[in-house]
C-alpha cells in the first residue's frame, strides 16, 4: 500500500510528464516545421491548398480583446465560486500570460529563416490557437468536477474545429497550431507543478472521456502521418492539407485530455 508521500510524488511525476511531453512537442514543432527546409516545404505545400478567408465564420471569428476579457472574467468568477481564489487566479492569469507570450514569441523571439526561395513572415505559435487553447483550459479548471468531463469533450471538439479552420482558411501552418496548443497546456502544467495536488476522482465518466480522447487523438495523429507520406510521394497538396488538419485535430484532442488530467489532479479547498 502506497504512503501519502509516495502518492503525492507519483502525482507530481504525472504532471511533470505532461509538462515535458508538451514542451518537447512545442520545441519539436518549431524545429521540424520552421527551422527545417523539408518542414517548410511540406507546410508551404499544405498552405497552397487552403482557401484563404479574411472573414471566417465562428468560432474563429469570435476572437477579440473584448471577448477574451469577458471570457476570462466570467471563468474567474466561476472558479472563485466553485474552487476558491487560487483556482480563480490560475484560470485568469495563465491564459493572459500565455496569450502575451505567444505574441512576443512570434514577433520578437522566434524567427522563420528563409530556407526556401520565397520568404514568409513568422507565424509560430498561432495567437488564435493560444487563445482558444487557454480559454478551454480555463473552463476545464473552473468547472465543478462532476461536469468537467462533459465540458472537456465539448472543449476538445471546439479546439478541433478551430485547428481545422486555421489550416483550411490559410491562416496558419500545422506547426503554428501545435506550438500554440503546447504553450497552452504547458502553461497550466507549470502552475499545477507548484500547487497542491489531490487524488483524481474515480468516476466512470472521467475515465471514459479521458480514454476516448487519447484513443481518437492518437488515431488521428497516426492517420495524419500516413496521409502526409502519401501526399508527399504523390505531390498532392489537397491531401497534404487533409493530413495537416487530421493531425491538428488529433493533437487538439490530446491537449484537452492533458488539461482534464491536470485539472483533476489540482487540489481544490472547496467541494468541486
Amino acid at each position: 500500500m502506497s504512503t501519502p508521500l509516495a502518492s503525492n510524488a507519483n502525482r507530481r511525476f504525472r504532471v511533470l510528464w505532461i509538462l515535458l511531453f508538451w514542451l518537447i512537442l512545442g520545441v519539436g514543432s518549431y524545429v521540424l516545421g520552421v527551422l527545417s527546409s523539408t518542414g517548410q516545404a511540406v507546410e508551404d505545400n499544405l498552405l497552397s491548398a487552403s482557401n484563404f478567408n479574411a472573414h471566417p465564420p465562428a468560432p474563429l471569428s469570435l476572437v477579440s480583446p473584448f471577448a477574451i476579457a469577458i471570457a476570462l472574467v466570467a471563468l474567474g468568477l466561476v472558479a472563485l465560486w466553485v474552487h476558491g481564489i487560487g483556482r480563480a487566479l490560475t484560470v485568469t492569469l495563465v491564459p493572459a500570460v500565455a496569450i502575451v507570450a505567444s505574441q512576443l514569441l512570434k514577433s520578437e523571439v522566434l524567427g522563420r529563416p528563409e530556407l526556401l526561395t520565397l520568404g514568409a513572415e513568422n507565424s509560430f505559435p498561432s495567437g488564435h490557437m493560444t487563445v482558444f487553447g487557454t480559454i478551454v483550459g480555463a473552463a476545464i479548471f473552473a468547472a465543478p468536477s462532476r461536469i468537467r468531463p462533459i465540458l472537456t469533450a465539448g472543449g476538445a471538439v471546439l479546439l478541433g474545429v478551430v485547428s481545422w479552420q486555421l489550416l483550411g482558411y490559410g491562416w496558419h501552418r500545422p506547426s503554428d497550431v501545435l506550438g500554440a496548443l503546447a504553450l497552452a497546456v504547458a502553461g497550466f502544467a507549470i502552475v499545477t507543478m507548484f500547487t497542491g495536488l489531490n487524488r483524481p476522482p474515480r468516476a466512470w465518466l472521467l475515465g471514459t472521456v479521458s480514454v476516448g480522447l487519447v484513443i481518437i487523438g492518437w488515431l488521428a495523429v497516426a492517420a495524419a502521418l500516413i496521409l502526409t507520406l502519401v501526399a508527399w510521394q504523390s505531390v498532392n497538396a489537397d491531401l497534404m492539407l487533409s493530413a495537416g488538419q487530421a493531425g491538428s485535430i488529433g493533437v487538439s484532442l490530446l491537449a484537452a485530455h492533458s488539461l482534464l488530467r491536470l485539472a483533476a489532479l489540482t487540489y481544490s479547498p472547496k467541494a468541486g
